[in-house]
């Protein structure tokens, strides 16, 4: 990093925590950031909570003041087909909380338990651990029925405590391959959700970093949005990939995890201009 970091825009899953299991650093880093004035915003592609559970989850494993930090991708997603569909007909590929999201929006939620002969406006892919083949095929005929098929991200898969499951971006590759069509995403590695987050921070890229764990995703998304990157090694990359990577996939900088991120971060503070 050239410059001291005003705002730091922090992943979640791979970053702060694994599962239901704190990561090294991240409780003493938003604590030192805190305390020092800057500013947090847990910005994250998950999918399967409200905002408000992702706060309660924060506040369960220890971290500090995590109500109203949090910025998720479905939340985003409900916004953005709200704007286009008002009180449109969503088919939700996704968990219950994805479909409390959509309502939250005024959206109505259709084909839940089985499709009708009116073609939803939109499919919204996210997250579905309770995935059947007969809701993969109800989304495959939305999309060819000439519904808008949108995605909430294009994570190919998630850090757990004991290693990785299926992400997002595998149920929607499976439907662009059926379909021949592609999805739009909402979160990362689109900038759109880094752009929104400095909104609501009231910052600048030059400003800001993003604090990620995926070349694919939350690098590419903070290089998009013109903000300094930092990928940590907690997650989803290794550290030969993060070696390898270029153009808009390559880190600013590369740390272990985020004790040695809070470490450079002090040491820049202090060598900053008063």
């Amino acid at each position: 990093m050239v410059t001291d970091i005003r705002a730091y825009l922090l992943d979640l899953d791979g970053v702060v925590y694994r599962g239901e299991r704190l990561l090294p650093g991240a409780r003493d880093l938003v604590e030192w950031l805190d305390a020092s004035g800057r500013k947090v915003l847990f910005l994250s592609n998950n999918s399967i909570a409200t905002p408000q559970e992702v706060e309660a989850k924060l506040a369960r494993l220890g971290m500090p003041r995590a109500e109203g930090r949090v910025l998720t991708a479905g939340q985003a997603a409900a916004r953005v087909l709200a704007a286009r569909f008002p009180r449109g007909r969503i088919f939700v590929l996704g968990l219950p909380a994805v479909e409390r999201m959509m309502e939250q929006a005024g959206l109505r939620v259709v084909w839940s338990e089985q499709d009708d002969s009116q073609i939803p406006d939109a499919l919204i892919v996210a997250l579905d651990r309770d995935l059947t083949y007969d809701r993969l095929r109800r989304a495959l005929g939305a999309i060819l029925g000439g519904a808008a098929f949108y995605a909430v991200n294009r994570d190919p898969r998630l850090p757990v405590e004991d290693g990785f499951v299926p992400g997002t971006g595998s149920i929607t590759a499976a439907l662009e391959y059926a379909s021949g069509q592609k999805a739009t995403i909402v979160g990362k590695p689109e900038p759109g959700i880094v752009v929104e987050a400095m909104h609501l921070l009231g910052v600048s890229p030059v400003q800001t970093l993003m604090v990620g764990d995926g070349l694919d995703l939350d690098i590419a998304a903070g290089r998009a949005a013109g903000v300094t990157t930092a990928l940590v090694l907690t997650g989803l990359t290794t550290g030969e990939e993060a070696g390898q990577a270029t153009g808009m996939r390559r880190p600013h900088v590369i740390y272990k995890d985020l004790i040695a991120l809070l470490e450079a971060a002090k040491a820049m503070a202090g060598a900053a201009p008063a």
